[in-house]
């Protein structure tokens, strides 16, 4: 129903107003309790085969909602109706972000894909903490937190940026997201690019006391060297896990007409287009970590043989956006009940089974 009635009615208007009213639907929605429980009797799916322990957090499924969607964490109380094992929010900065100038949201049908350059829009660290402070959460939830979208934000000044919204939610949810890749703000990518800067940025973070895990958000555009050194200085600052990937700024392998993308101008891809490139990298980081650094695929997910792949190839847990946009919210029960039916047939009896299996 939502492909054939509701997808082509919403795909008639501007994809961020869209967004918008579907943040501010969900959150009024949020406060109801007849509408949550109905949402939770259509769209959940729970499994004991699907349940893990990561992190020290229990997880019913490993099917996470990727930061991106719910940038401001006003949804909290509403996504877990629709299955989801987890969600991350943000990525929140230590200083409001209006974003990047309109439009900046735009959908790659062809692609199955989206165009985004937001450049971080969010209401600030100390504004949404506040928000988030003596909230209870269904689900396990993560903070992912973001340099300052500011050209003059840079060096040792980005690096105190970041800590002043790591201080502000180190009590907040159940782990934290340094997001060192967004590819549309200034000095967005400079710590997955630059070794030194990033060891000077996780000396700093270490140092402030926090007993939630830590993960790192990379860029899907670093080279192996890069990623190496990603896996080093996690290994030896004691960080938790990585998220790969955030969105590509390759355009090479994308279907919709040359003419219209060069029209939308930059932005970073989302969707199938990332599909490969972020298996790619997870294969890759797997191997290099020897399989000892929790690993979050993100980045092409649409049906459970994406998902299942993407744990065969070594992540543990799983993020997605997009396809809700092109499959409805109906997707991660399919997700779900899809990787239940792929554990029987190789008579895995849980999900922790699957978790790098094709590289053993």
């Amino acid at each position: 129903m939502y492909k054939e009635l509701i997808r082509p009615i919403l795909f008639k208007f501007d994809a961020e107003k869209i967004h918008d009213i579907t943040i501010n639907t969900g959150n009024k929605l949020s406060n109801c309790s007849l509408i949550k429980y109905l949402a939770e009797k259509f769209y959940c799916y729970e499994n004991e085969k699907l349940n893990l322990r990561l992190l020290k957090i229990n997880f019913k499924n490993p099917v996470g909602l990727a930061a991106g969607f719910d940038k401001n964490a006003l949804l909290t109380q509403f996504m877990p109706c629709f299955g989801f094992g987890f969600m991350e929010v943000g990525s929140i900065t230590a200083e409001k972000c209006t974003g990047n100038p309109k439009p900046r949201l735009f959908r790659l049908a062809k692609d199955e894909s989206l165009l985004v350059r937001y450049g971080l829009k969010n209401e600030g660290a100390i504004k949404v903490s506040r928000y988030l402070k003596d909230k209870k959460f269904k689900i396990p939830l993560g903070i992912s937190i973001a340099k300052t979208n500011n050209t003059k934000i840079f060096g040792d000044n980005a690096i105190d940026d970041y800590c002043k919204s790591f201080r502000l939610f180190r009590n907040i949810g159940s782990y934290t997201t340094i997001n060192i890749s967004c590819p549309n703000a200034s000095d967005g990518t400079t710590f997955c690019e630059d070794n030194f800067a990033l060891k000077k940025l996780l000396i700093k973070i270490k140092k402030i006391e926090s007993i939630k895990p830590i993960l790192l958000k990379i860029s899907p555009d670093i080279n192996s060297e890069q990623l190496s050194n990603i896996i080093d200085l996690s290994k030896k600052y004691k960080i938790s896990g990585i998220i790969i990937s955030n969105l590509t700024k390759k355009r090479n392998m994308l279907k919709t007409d040359k003419n219209l993308i060069n029209a939308y101008g930059y932005g970073g891809i989302s969707g199938k287009p990332l599909q490969e490139i972020s298996n790619k990298l997870i294969k890759e980081a797997y191997n290099l970590s020897n399989g000892n650094l929790i690993i979050i695929g993100c980045g092409g997910i649409f049906n459970a043989q994406d998902a299942y792949k993407k744990l065969k190839l070594g992540s543990s847990l799983l993020q997605l956006i997009t396809c809700m946009i092109y499959e409805g919210p109906n997707v991660i029960n399919r997700i779900n009940k899809g990787l239940v039916s792929l554990m029987k047939k190789e008579k895995f009896n849980n999900i922790n089974e699957a978790i790098g299996y094709d590289l053993k």
